[in-house]
């Protein structure tokens, strides 16, 4: 167990490491959105931004979402990945069910792609026993 949790923070401490050096160049994607299960559950996105970060050491990068908007779900939470861990992150819901998020959706630590590239994650909502998913596919992205 405890080769488990250093294994995380070393994992953790290399991220942090890796996006302090870093470009960020300006992606593509809908700014305004809505979405509505069946069952009534709403996901309101009023910024949606997709963007790449390229790190100037180790030659690797990331994708990064904005998100920003409401919902009348009890949770929200937005799926990451990088080199294959996928986590599902709960989103903090403020006063009047308000979400926002600059969040990292995967990394690679040593390559980029070359070329136009898409990107895509799922945001999910729960309200009562509704789970509502909704896949976000970027825009061409490139680095």
């Amino acid at each position: 167990m405890k080769l488990i949790a250093k294994n995380t923070f070393m994992l953790a401490l290399s991220v942090v490491a890796l996006l302090s050096a870093c470009t960020k160049t300006e992606g593509t994607g809908p700014t305004v959105a809505k979405y509505t299960s069946p069952k009534g559950t709403t996901i309101n996105l009023t910024t949606s931004n997709w963007y790449v970060t390229r790190f100037t050491t180790g030659g690797g990068g990331a994708v990064n979402l904005k998100l920003e908007g409401t919902t009348n779900a009890d949770k929200i939470i937005l799926k990451t990945h990088g080199d294959g861990l996928i986590s599902d992150n709960e989103l903090p819901l403020t006063t009047g069910k308000k979400f926002s998020t600059d969040a990292g959706i995967s990394f690679t630590a040593t390559s980029v792609p070359a070329g136009n590239f898409t990107a895509s994650t799922q945001l999910i909502a729960y309200k009562g026993s509704d789970v509502f998913v909704v896949d976000l596919v970027s825009g061409e992205l490139h680095y």
